[in-house]
């Protein structure tokens, strides 16, 4: 573990935090000084404070946690990923009450109906919108089972189970069963501290801070072993309030500034200030 790579991964979740608490503060633009966080878009250390989950989790989420239906109702949001659908979603009752034909027809119209976070996966010979009403049928029809028959003591186990689904994914999977941990599905899960599912971006940050080669990505390397340290550091020496999702998902955000710093590439999105509006 290279101690200078450490000191500034962590300063980008400070850093990244504290522009956090300006703005929700109301203080005036632009809330850093460092000229890549000023210039680009990167998501918050801590996911519960993104600006979509947030939505989902005062709108969708929690006034269903201890309810069944939180188990689909976040599977369909999920799958769209957007705030404007997700709206539409709770006009028509169709988060508890799904209905791919209803679906097709008050989402279509839409300007914009589906996230640009991430790659959602969909059947190919269908128009984009109906392949993932249909896959998200498929789900559905199988909620009992799942309910049933999950291991929801384990956000490892409920990952793996979720990804046996045709078009979900692992991304998705993993998103899936991090939001589950906040809800009755997986409440009890004991692994919270110990295992979380280390994507590309994490694989590259956890090579830049340990001086691999970035391409790394062996299968057998024990990736939540390198994360379980980081939290460590991150809960007894930094003081954060961190389970090791935070770790995994700061670790692709760090990757994305260290692309920047050391002109490597850049993210997709740059921050563009509206005005007063947070993004």
């Amino acid at each position: 573990m290279q101690e200078e790579s450490v000191e500034r991964f962590f300063y980008w979740i400070k850093e990244r935090t504290r522009i956090q608490e300006r703005k929700d503060r109301g203080d005036p633009w632009p809330w850093t000084e460092d000229p890549i966080l000023q210039e680009y878009k990167f998501t918050n250390a801590y996911r519960e404070r993104d600006k979509t989950t947030v939505w989902f989790r005062e709108n969708i989420r929690d006034p269903l946690k201890f309810k069944p239906e939180v188990y689909m109702a976040t599977v369909i949001f999920r799958w769209f990923n957007l705030i404007e659908t997700g709206q539409t979603l709770l006009k028509h009752n169709l988060h508890i009450d799904w209905d791919p034909e209803k679906a097709y027809d008050v989402i279509t119209p839409q300007d914009k109906w589906i996230t640009g976070a991430y790659m959602i996966k969909s059947p190919t010979s269908k128009n984009k919108v109906r392949g993932i009403c249909e896959t998200i049928t498929n789900v559905w029809n199988d909620r009992e089972r799942f309910l049933d028959k999950c291991p929801w003591d384990s956000l490892q186990k409920m990952n793996a189970w979720l990804e046996g689904y045709p078009f979900l994914g692992p991304f998705l999977a993993y998103e899936l069963a991090t939001d589950f941990r906040h809800t009755f599905v997986g409440f009890r899960a004991f692994d919270i501290l110990t295992w979380a599912n280390a994507g590309p971006g994490a694989m590259r940050g956890l090579n830049r801070i340990y001086g691999r080669e970035l391409t790394y990505t062996s299968k057998k390397h024990d990736w939540c072993a390198e994360m379980r340290d980081l939290l460590t550091i991150a809960v007894i020496q930094q003081s954060l309030d961190f389970e090791l999702r935070e770790i995994e998902h700061s670790l692709c955000e760090f990757d994305k500034y260290e692309r920047v710093r050391l002109k490597q590439g850049a993210p997709r999105s740059k921050y563009h200030y509206k005005g007063g509006i947070n993004e």
